[in-house]
């Protein structure tokens, strides 16, 4: 710090209880009496990645829509690729404009299938992220968290941009509720998925990962005053953007890209001793896992998801008749509950 400066730490919340059970329900209990805490039932999700990953077509999606709304399927959320060049991980993160080659009527006609299902609509988003090719990094590449001498390690050919710099946030802000504003989208899958290494504001020449924490949660603040309706799902590699400055703003977050039931379970026992279960999204994933390879039956995937926030991450038109019956009647049951 600097003469009269001045820090302020993040929070530190504790609690006791005769074992671990006790001591998870008391912060369960606290973070439930929140205004922030979710109070409406929480929608069964259908997530689009591991049904499509990049092919984005509206045909298919309209086929997957369909066939959501008939299973019972409540929010449809439309995945990474939907953006600028973005036809794999290599490129076009940080360019957060429809693609006109993708969707060149927008968003909207999927959009609209979506509610005229009584669905709602939600799309994914990585604000903190680029591409070094990306039209944003060759613009602006003094806006990339970075050492003077080298750029820190790509991790999933990514690195981070500095949202404490005012430019950089004003114009990521300014894409997104571009977007926003386009087209109705009720929900949007935040997502973080790279470590901050060697975190250094080109700007102030400082370590900026505190600060880039802050800008994160400003940048969420910002688009839920212009959208006070929206609900924000916060997706992140290792949990780094899962905490509890995350969830004054976030009503879900993604606990992890394997949706193997088998290791779920664990991965959930362990998110529930600080997160109650409404707030942990859940999915039951395709009947091979895309993670780990193994083969489970449905009543497994189901039985582990229907304990949190319940969702579908598969391609349903591979379903037969007789696993969305039965996939039909999971989701009527999490419904009711």
């Amino acid at each position: 710090l600097a003469p009269g400066d001045t820090y302020t730490s993040p929070w530190v919340v504790a609690t006791h209880g005769w074992g671990l059970d006790q001591a998870a329900s008391r912060i369960h209990e606290w973070l439930r009496g929140r205004p922030t805490h979710p109070r409406t039932p929480r929608p069964v999700t259908l997530n689009a990645w591991e049904a499509v990953y990049f092919d984005h077509s509206l045909d298919r999606l309209l086929a997957l829509v369909d066939a959501a709304a008939t299973v019972g399927v409540e929010r449809f959320v439309l995945d990474d690729g939907w953006f600028s060049s973005r036809r794999d991980d290599t490129s076009g993160l940080g360019d957060w404009v429809v693609s006109p080659e993708v969707w060149p009527d927008g968003l909207a006609p999927l959009a609209d299938a979506v509610h005229a299902h009584g669905m709602q609509f939600g799309l994914w988003f990585e604000p903190e992220m680029v591409n070094p090719d990306s039209q944003l990094a060759c613009a602006h590449p003094d806006w990339i968290l970075s050492p003077a001498s080298h750029r820190p390690q790509e991790a999933r050919h990514q690195q981070v941009l500095d949202l404490h710099n005012p430019a950089a946030f004003d114009h990521v802000l300014t894409q997104m509720l571009a977007v926003l504003d386009s087209t109705r989208i009720d929900y949007v899958k935040w997502d973080f998925n790279r470590d901050l290494l060697e975190a250094r504001s080109p700007l102030t020449g400082r370590p900026s990962l505190h600060a880039q924490t802050l800008a994160t949660y400003a940048l969420m603040d910002a688009v839920l005053a212009a959208h006070p309706a929206l609900e924000i799902e916060s997706c992140a590699g290792g949990g780094g953007r899962i905490d509890l400055g995350v969830m004054e703003r976030c009503v879900r977050v993604w606990a992890s890209d394997c949706i193997d039931p088998l290791e779920r379970q664990g991965i959930e026992a362990g998110t529930a001793l600080l997160l109650p279960p409404e707030v942990v999204g859940s999915h039951i994933a395709s009947p091979t896992s895309h993670t780990t390879g193994r083969t489970l039956g449905l009543a497994t995937r189901a039985s582990t998801a229907i304990l949190s926030h319940l969702g579908i991450e598969w391609d349903l038109s591979t379903a037969t008749a007789a696993d969305l019956r039965e996939l039909s009647a999971w989701v009527g049951l999490h419904r009711e509950l």
